[in-house]
């Protein structure tokens, strides 16, 4: 197999990790009833970096098909795969608030919003795309005393009380939603540019690997003696301190953004290289064709995943024990990525991701 093949299954196989961790994290969240325990705390650790590693995906798959169709010296066909991202940006978004009553916390309608702006940044150079990202990250985590970041939050729930107002719509969308486009378009610009690194040559993987592991140990260690040592200083703030200097992602403040992007980098040069070494196996195999058919396996975790247990016991939101919600995560998983790839034997497309072509072209 060849190595262009190799690097695509590896972002395939990433992306196969990605809709494992979510479909745990969302389980957790919607359904675990107690939340201090030694496990719950295992699995909140996937918070925030699986979306992650989803969304900085994406921007890999949109440089692969810009510049794809820049090799072939034609204008017309880098309009046309720009259109086309703009009409899959439209479909994700309505996809996505399709079943908002079910799953609030739904990342595809941002997932849309970002396509949609990343478009016009396709073509930026990878300092400019670097400098983009870090100024949404550092602008958004300097503005936030003034941001009103709770507006709009009903806490006790966990629901955005004012989505349905305008005012409400716009704010969850862009600023204090739980997938804001500012600051998370930064995470589709860092996959723009990680796009464009050449993960054939095995000096230049090495050297991503090593870059994005250290900056992430880098500033989870800061993160952690700045959350530390201002707590000592200051116990009774201790959990304003740690939203505002830890790696939760909500808020998505500056440790959060920078090490959740960087574990990103290293997780997907991680899985280019498994991908290559081990394309053969079965199990790789299996990933690979769940990360080929993402689009319907997120959509299947909420609509099969979160509504078949509604159905079944007639309860859902915080009525389970993490035991529970851990091993049904666990055995969902499992059967979708085997359902992926016995679909994938038989058809070249996802179920979602066929619909999403024959509607947007």
């Amino acid at each position: 197999m060849g190595s262009t093949n190799n690097r695509i299954l590896g972002y395939d196989f990433a992306r196969g990790l990605a809709i494992v961790g979510m479909i745990f994290v969302n389980f957790k969240t919607v359904m675990v009833a107690e939340e201090s325990s030694l496990l719950y705390n295992i699995v909140d650790l996937l918070s925030g970096k699986a979306s992650a590693l989803f969304v900085v995906l994406a921007g890999i798959g949109m440089t692969l098909m810009h510049d794809g169709a820049k090799r072939k010296n034609s204008i017309e066909l880098v309009r046309k795969v720009k259109t086309d991202l703009r009409k899959r940006a439209a479909f994700l978004f309505v996809i996505g608030l399709s079943y908002y009553f079910i799953w609030p916390a739904d990342i595809l309608h941002y997932y849309g919003l970002y396509i949609s702006i990343g478009v016009l940044f396709l073509s930026l150079n990878r300092k400019w795309l670097v400098s983009t990202s870090l100024l949404l990250i550092v602008a958004y985590s300097v503005l936030f005393p003034v941001l009103n970041y709770e507006k709009g939050w009903d806490w006790t729930i966990m629901e955005y009380t004012e989505f349905f107002t305008l005012p409400g719509f716009f704010r969850s969308l862009f600023i204090n939603g739980f997938h804001p486009v500012i600051p998370w378009l930064a995470f589709l610009l860092t996959g723009i540019w990680v796009g464009r690194i050449n993960f054939i040559d095995l000096k230049v993987r090495k050297k991503v690997l090593f870059i994005s592991l250290s900056i992430y140990v880098l500033f989870k260690a800061l993160s952690m003696v700045t959350v530390s040592v201002l707590s000592a200083l200051s116990p009774s703030e201790a959990t304003d301190i740690e939203y505002a200097f830890g790696t939760s992602p909500m808020p998505p403040l500056f440790f959060y953004m920078v090490t959740a992007s960087s574990l990103a980098v290293f997780i997907i040069s991680l899985s280019i290289y498994i991908a290559e070494k081990y394309s053969n196996t079965l199990v790789i195999k299996q990933m690979v064709s769940a990360g080929q058919l993402a689009l319907s396996n997120y959509f299947f975790h909420v609509i099969i995943g979160m509504l078949g247990i509604q159905l079944f016991f007639g309860k859902l939101e915080h009525a389970f024990s993490i035991e529970f919600t851990v091993a049904y995560a666990s055995v969902f998983s499992v059967v979708l990525i085997v359902f992926s790839h016995y679909w994938r034997r038989r058809f070249k497309r996802g179920p979602l991701e066929f619909l999403m072509r024959k509607i947007t072209g």
